[in-house]
């Protein structure tokens, strides 16, 4: 009886050490085993040979996307005094200008400006601005 309980032991040692047994054994909490990590449980794990499925042309295809840069266009009051506001339907004024000044446009809807690129807005009639056209040399 002793060598059939040594042989038990032997063997249940061995399958505790082994390092496959102990990644399979892995508790992902929100996920499952894949290798020695969690993924995703929709996700498919593609470590250690166990899927093998041959990877789309797509994969290797580089995805550029080019951002738009606007800049802001220079106008200037042609007004007397021109006022700003908070929004172009508010009464509250937020701000000044004279005649001459120059200031940046960044959006234009229905007939007003923005005119502030960051918070809080600031809207000028369109009506009492004019478009600066740069210096060609």
């Amino acid at each position: 009886m002793q060598i059939k309980d040594c042989c038990y032991t032997l063997i249940v040692i061995t399958a505790l050490s082994s390092p496959s047994f102990h990644s399979q054994a892995r508790n992902c909490i929100k996920g499952k085993p894949c290798g020695n990590g969690c993924i995703a449980k929709q996700k498919t794990c593609r470590i250690d040979g166990q899927t093998s499925t041959a990877p789309s042309s797509q994969a290797n295809e580089s995805v550029i996307r080019r951002t738009v840069l606007r800049l802001p266009k220079v106008y200037q009051i042609t007004a007397d005094e021109a006022y700003a506001r908070k929004a172009p339907d508010s009464p509250v004024s937020t701000g000044y200008y004279k005649q001459g000044q120059r200031v940046f446009v960044y959006t234009t809807a229905d007939g007003w400006a923005r005119i502030s690129n960051m918070q809080p807005e600031e809207w000028l009639e369109l009506s009492k601005l004019q478009p600066v056209h740069p210096k060609t040399k």
